[in-house]
């Protein structure tokens, strides 16, 4: 059996101690595997015990008492609009993880130690090696190039998104950073007594419905998804389509992979500002880059639409209360992840959209983060 890796977890908090040895065997199922790849959520029941997850929690518990956390403003709770720190989401940001005169660092230092040992893990079973090495792993800190405390005030919840997003698509600072997001995760800290039909807050994830004709989230050259050709009576597959940005004259194009691997560009080459991200852009595409393959153009759409606020206006009541969460499309199907303590929950970055729904009338926490990999170099020309 070939040796990878060596992580010693010495802390008296976690059951995991001694030394964890990872050879040819896997942390995980293949099915968890297999999830990430195709674009759907891996569920790991238990990968914390109890005792640890309230270890976890009171140490959470107790920065956030200590006012360590900052609220994002990005979660939303019932049909206020008023701002109310009390329910927002609230982070403990990476700076504040990483400072050895807040807290238990060393406990926050050990569960770094042991979610390195699942991005190892990972990049093998995944063939993404580019996760346990470069910048991806040494620039923010060890263990996960970003790792955070999670609370959800009462009612709190967050709209579907995805994690990551191709680099041309993030304006002209996208290249300039030197990572990106690869694989999402999520620990639940919640106590024991969390049920998710009383208490909510579960993860809502979208799958597609239909059978995939590859991997789905980047290339192994860091091209990144950002959309999908429906499957169709004469191609009985759902194809990714990626974005290819290093096309000569620092233009663009989208292409999806055929059976015998060779890219079939699909839309004209093109600049990426604003069409790709602006509401309207899914019929924008198809009228403008893909008005020579009307084949592609009627099965496109994108990973996620870009957001209309205006369609809120329209969609919903004054009293309609948007904490429960969205309907998928008719070619996605739903999977409610309960906020369980101890549970591990993994996905793809780029391709799974999913959302956070309203907790009720407790609060909920989680530790979280992304395992990065070093971002594809910009074309020079």
């Amino acid at each position: 059996l070939l040796l990878r890796y060596v992580v010693i977890l010495t802390s008296p908090f976690f059951e995991c101690t001694a030394v964890m040895i990872q050879t040819d065997n896997k942390l995980f199922s293949n099915t968890v595997y297999d999830n990430i790849q195709s674009g759907k959520i891996s569920v790991i029941p238990n990968f914390l015990s109890s005792s640890e997850v309230s270890v976890l929690r009171r140490e959470a518990q107790r920065l956030h008492s200590e006012k360590k956390f900052s609220t994002d403003a990005l979660a939303s709770y019932g049909t206020s609009g008023k701002f109310d720190p009390s329910k927002d989401r609230a982070v403990l940001r990476l700076t504040q993880w990483k400072d050895q005169t807040l807290g238990d660092y060393d406990l926050r230092q050990q569960f770094g130690y042991r979610m390195a040992s699942v991005r190892s893990d990972l990049a093998y079973n995944l063939q993404r090696p580019y996760l346990d090495t470069g910048l991806a792993t040494t620039k923010y800190g060890y263990g996960s190039t970003e790792i955070s405390f999670t609370r959800f005030g009462p009612g709190a919840f967050l709209r579907r998104h995805v994690d990551e997003h191709h680099e041309e698509l993030k304006g002209k600072a996208g290249w300039s950073q030197p990572t990106r997001r690869s694989v999402s995760w999520l620990i639940y800290l919640n106590e024991d007594d969390w049920d998710g039909t009383r208490d909510g807050g579960q993860l809502r994830c979208f799958h597609r419905k239909s059978l995939l004709s590859s991997n789905v989230g980047a290339r192994p050259n860091g091209d990144l998804q950002l959309g999908w050709l429906r499957a169709s009576n004469t191609d009985p597959v759902e194809r990714p389509v990626f974005l290819d940005g290093r096309r000569p004259n620092h233009k663009c194009a989208m292409y999806v992979m055929q059976n015998n691997n060779d890219n079939d560009y699909i839309t004209k080459d093109f600049d990426t500002h604003p069409l790709l991200y602006v509401a309207g852009s899914e019929a924008l595409t198809k009228s403008l880059l893909m008005n020579h393959r009307r084949d592609c153009a009627d099965r496109f759409h994108l990973i996620e639409t870009p957001k209309n606020k205006l369609d809120d206006l329209f969609k919903r009541s004054k009293n309609d209360y948007v904490g429960l969460g969205e309907n998928p499309q008719y070619d996605e199907t739903v999977n409610d992840i309960d906020p369980l303590g101890g549970t591990l929950v993994l996905f793809d970055s780029v391709s799974l959209p999913h959302e956070v729904l309203a907790s009720r009338k407790r609060e909920r926490w989680a530790t979280s983060g992304w395992f990065h990999e070093d971002q594809q170099q910009p074309i020079t020309i």
